[in-house]
């Protein structure tokens, strides 16, 4: 994806730019999408790391995530990338937010009620979600 944007290879498929490129029906890709793929490309594959520290396996949006702590030192950035592998999406994100300095979020439910009519009966109860 980076060579077709770099090298304006799009223009041989009949696109005048990367963005009409990537929204072919073929390929459907979303903008941001694109560009994050092609961010962990340069981050990981042009710059070596992925010579260096073992991401296979390792999703590309969990490397987008991490990749803004690639210029910190390279055993600090091998805990990211272990807790990139070992965790979730959303535990990733929540140890992210403490590392930027942000909260702990907690998860509280909201409980929704409904009235709900039996069609049957005719009988009337709350339903709570």
């Amino acid at each position: 994806m980076k060579l077709v944007n770099d090298n304006k290879l799009y223009k041989e498929k009949g696109c005048e730019t990367f963005n009409e490129y990537i929204a072919m029906p073929e390929l459907a890709f979303e903008r941001s999408t694109a560009y994050a793929i092609m961010g962990v490309y340069e981050d990981f594959v042009e710059s070596n790391l992925s010579e260096t520290l073992d991401i296979e396996g390792i999703p590309y949006y969990k490397l987008n995530r991490i990749r803004q702590f690639k210029d910190e030192p390279i055993e600090k950035f091998e805990e990211w990338v272990l807790k990139a592998r070992e965790n979730s999406l959303s535990d990733l994100n929540a140890e992210i937010r403490i590392a930027r300095g942000g909260g702990e979020e907690v998860y509280v439910p909201v409980k929704k009620s409904y009235s709900v009519i039996c069609p049957k009966c005719g009988c009337q109860f709350e339903h709570v979600i």
